[in-house]
């Protein structure tokens, strides 16, 4: 019997996925909820359920503490952020209101989040005072370059690394921005098609 779509489950609807330090547990974006799934042994944990809000696009903390998540409870998509201690709880982050924003994307020592928006600001939060620092603005990214767009973050998480297009329209260059000076600094000449960097350790 084919089944009816109220009863398909999550895995029809998996979009955006990750995995905790360990190992041990995955986090998935499904059907608007955020799931937490064991990796072997152990329960498959719903932490948003929030039926008529959709969550998008997690990301778990490199220390293994924190998911971040995007969330429209507001009517407008905020940075949303749910301490595993107490996974009961959720803190809002953010109050952008208007625009859509991209995959969060965390610094080693899970203290900045850096991500993109609807209208190509490259931003970084600082999670424990709640700034947002807009660093740079791309260009020529539309859908599918944002969804895909992603930093590299230095060992230390002082430095953001990534490429985007330059004036000519043709090619890319890699920037680099530290976030201790707020200085921002264009590594290559964009001549040439830049792919995104990636600090070694």
């Amino acid at each position: 019997m084919r089944s009816s779509p109220s009863c398909r489950t999550v895995t029809e609807r998996r979009v955006a996925a990750g995995i905790s330090s360990t190992g041990k547990r995955a986090v998935f974006e499904a059907r608007g909820e955020i799931f937490t799934v064991p990796a072997e042994h152990g329960s498959v944990r719903n932490l948003t359920n929030t039926s008529g809000v959709a969550e998008r696009y997690p990301a778990w903390s490199p220390n293994g503490r924190y998911l971040v998540y995007w969330s429209d409870r507001s009517g407008e998509y905020e940075l949303m952020l749910r301490d595993l201690k107490e996974p009961e709880k959720e803190q809002k982050l953010t109050s952008y209101g208007k625009k859509y924003r991209y995959q969060p994307q965390w610094s080693p020592d899970s203290k900045k989040i850096a991500f993109v928006d609807q209208a190509m600001n490259i931003n970084y939060l600082n999670v424990t005072t709640g700034n947002v620092v807009q660093i740079d603005k791309g260009k020529y990214m539309f859908e599918g370059n944002l969804r895909g767009f992603s930093v590299s973050w230095s060992p230390d998480s002082k430095w953001i690394a990534y490429s985007r297009g330059t004036e000519n329209r043709l090619m890319s260059a890699i920037f680099v921005f530290n976030t201790e000076t707020s200085r921002l600094s264009q590594l290559t000449s964009g001549y040439y098609s830049d792919h995104s960097p990636v600090f070694s350790a």
